[in-house]
């Protein structure tokens, strides 16, 4: 998992914008961009300003986030 912080979250477009850490299994350094997720479901459980820890993987050419939790 890689930590972030949520910038903005667009629930109509289903993407989600994160500062984020290094994600080593994407071979990512640390910068702030927009995902896709795998379940809209996922945009409503974080909100701009929150600390996050998440998964991310590329599917069909797109960074997709399949997974998101606060924190701790």
């Amino acid at each position: 998992m890689a930590e972030g912080e949520v910038r903005k979250v667009d629930t109509a477009a289903g993407k989600i914008s994160l500062k984020h850490g290094e994600i080593k299994n994407l071979d990512m350094p640390p910068m702030t961009m927009v995902f896709q997720v795998s379940d809209p479901a996922l945009l409503g459980k974080v909100k701009a300003g929150d600390k996050v820890r998440f998964t991310a993987v590329q599917v069909n050419g797109a960074y997709t986030v399949t997974s998101i939790e606060a924190a701790p």
